[in-house]
């Protein structure tokens, strides 16, 4: 397999994933300010936009972010927070975003399925896990791949017109825990 296969793959609906690139932000940006999107995320402005941008783009150094893309064009990202330090480091949250004209088309189920195995094989983590807005029609999209909800805060955001929008935790084991004793 050449770099360039490895980099990247065809899926059945043509839509191809590869790692996350400096250039995907923009893009990235354009969803988060979409207000049908955006309501899904805690960012209130285009600065915490951009600093969620940049957060998330970030992670592109360690290729521990996927972007979906539709002849060339991106049309969602997927990032794993990985952790910097090694007592937590088998356990990552993730962020996953798809534009809006491409919602409902399995990109999503795309993107987090290739996450998943990005997650388990080349970085080994055991436990995957995410916070979403309760009532997040994504939360179907998270069951269907196996995430249970471990808990969940119902003032979470306190929203700019001074009601409040709760979260929902979930998480998924990719990997079995380990049975070997290390001392």
């Amino acid at each position: 397999m050449t770099q360039k296969e490895e980099d990247s793959f065809r899926s059945p609906l043509n839509i191809e994933i590869r790692y996350t690139e400096l250039q995907d932000g923009p893009y990235l940006k354009e969803w988060l300010m979409d207000k049908d999107v955006g309501r899904w995320f805690p960012m209130a402005d285009e600065l915490e936009v951009e600093d969620a941008v940049n957060r998330w783009i970030a992670f592109y150094r360690y290729r521990a972010s996927l972007t979906a893309t539709h002849e060339g064009k991106p049309v969602g990202l997927t990032t794993l927070y990985l952790q910097p330090y090694r007592k937590l480091a088998h356990q990552c949250e993730f962020g996953i975003i798809v534009a809006p004209n491409y919602r409902g088309k399995k990109v999503g189920s795309e993107l987090l399925n290739n996450l998943i195995h990005l997650a388990r094989d080349k970085f080994k983590i055991e436990l995957l896990h995410l916070q979403v807005y309760q009532e997040n029609p994504a939360i179907r999209l998270y069951k269907r791949f196996g995430f249970v909800e471990f808990g969940c805060q119902t003032e979470w955001i306190k929203e700019l017109n001074h009601t409040y929008t709760g979260r929902t935790f979930m998480e998924k084991r990719i990997r079995p825990k380990d049975t070997e004793i290390k001392s």
